[in-house]
């Protein structure tokens, strides 16, 4: 964050970002003061609790990050998981699977905009070294998740996310 956090205080016309903030919190525990504040959030290669939050599998990780976002605004999450990683998570090239995603975004108040293999030139454009070296061609996929918060909700689900529709 150090190095994200020097470029934003540039001047704007040298690619600085001054109203952005940087935050070192748990997606679990949100601060108050951050709910509906963000217009875009950008999670990269996220693991463990964050990478389930990322997946609607953790419901208080995947509630932190829909709070997070205001009405309106566009969220995308970058990952890679491959069946030999062992995380026992869903299989994202199977269609009822994300069928299943958008369904546990939606409780949320957020809609799957997009799932789909992340590009390489996607891939070149992110400041990670583990991006470039999915860019490189290595023998991993890349999955790109855009995700858009619905106009008047801020991340509160009615219902169960985590439980299957019957």
């Amino acid at each position: 964050m150090a190095e994200a956090s020097r470029r934003a205080a540039r001047p704007t016309k040298k690619g600085g970002l001054p109203n952005t903030v940087f935050v070192v919190a748990a997606a679990e525990q949100i601060p108050h003061e951050l709910r509906g504040v963000a217009d875009f959030m950008t999670i990269a290669f996220p693991w463990g609790s964050l990478l389930r939050g990322a997946l609607a599998l953790d419901e208080a990780a995947a509630r932190g990050i829909a709070a997070l976002l205001a009405p309106g605004a566009t969220a995308t999450a970058t990952f890679s998981i491959e069946d030999r990683d062992r995380l026992d998570l869903p299989r994202l090239d199977a269609a009822a699977e994300r069928q299943w995603l958008a369904h546990r975004w939606a409780g949320l108040g957020l809609d799957v905009c997009a799932l789909r293999p992340a590009s390489n030139d996607e891939l070149a454009a992110m400041p990670s070294t583990w991006a470039r070296r999915l860019a490189a061609g290595r023998d991993r996929a890349a999955w790109r998740l855009e995700l858009e918060a619905r106009p008047g909700v801020v991340g509160i689900a009615s219902h169960d996310v985590t439980r299957r529709p019957r």
